[in-house]
């Protein structure tokens, strides 16, 4: 019996080995097969805060400008209004939405959009001031135009430059 125990006992100690090194195996490869799924689903994750930020800035900026194309090329007819009041609540939209990505971006950048922002929304409030002060019926297009005109001056000279490339 002994004889046969001394010939099983090394078969016993391979299939013990064998049996770790199969464990080991397993656990080695489902490591790297975590490791590589956990590094997938962080490059799917994809953009960091701060270009996030920038595209949410960019898009916010491009479509102010594409609502005052939109109040610039306005005729005068019975949905003029419904439009003008679209764009405006949708410039007043964008300007939130700028508002909420400037804490992300880049220092130098934040700061040019922070500026950039306060001078639109303050010529645009000096606008709108001037639009609903002594306004009559005679004067009221030539002022609309006139105001809409300097809507297109202010993005221009200040969320115009911010860039989005």
């Amino acid at each position: 019996m002994d004889r046969n125990r001394a010939r099983i006992n090394p078969l016993i100690r391979t299939i013990g080995m064998t049996r770790r090194a199969i464990a080991t195996c397993h656990f080695s490869t489902a490591v790297v097969l975590a490791s590589m799924i956990g590094g997938l689903a962080l490059t799917g994750c994809g953009e960091s805060a701060e270009a996030k930020a920038k595209k949410q800035v960019c898009s916010a900026r491009n479509d102010i400008a594409k609502q005052v194309n939109t109040l610039q090329g306005l005729v005068l007819s019975s949905s003029s209004a419904a439009t003008a009041k679209a764009s405006f609540e949708a410039i007043g939209k964008d300007v939130t939405q700028i508002k909420a990505a400037q804490s992300k971006l880049e220092p130098a950048r934040k700061q040019q959009v922070e500026a950039a922002t306060r001078a639109f929304v303050t010529q645009v409030n000096s606008i709108a001031s001037s639009l609903s002060s002594n306004v009559t019926p005679s004067t009221a297009l030539t002022q609309f135009k006139s105001a809409l005109s300097q809507l297109g001056a202010s993005y221009r000279q200040t969320l115009g430059p911010i860039s989005c490339e």
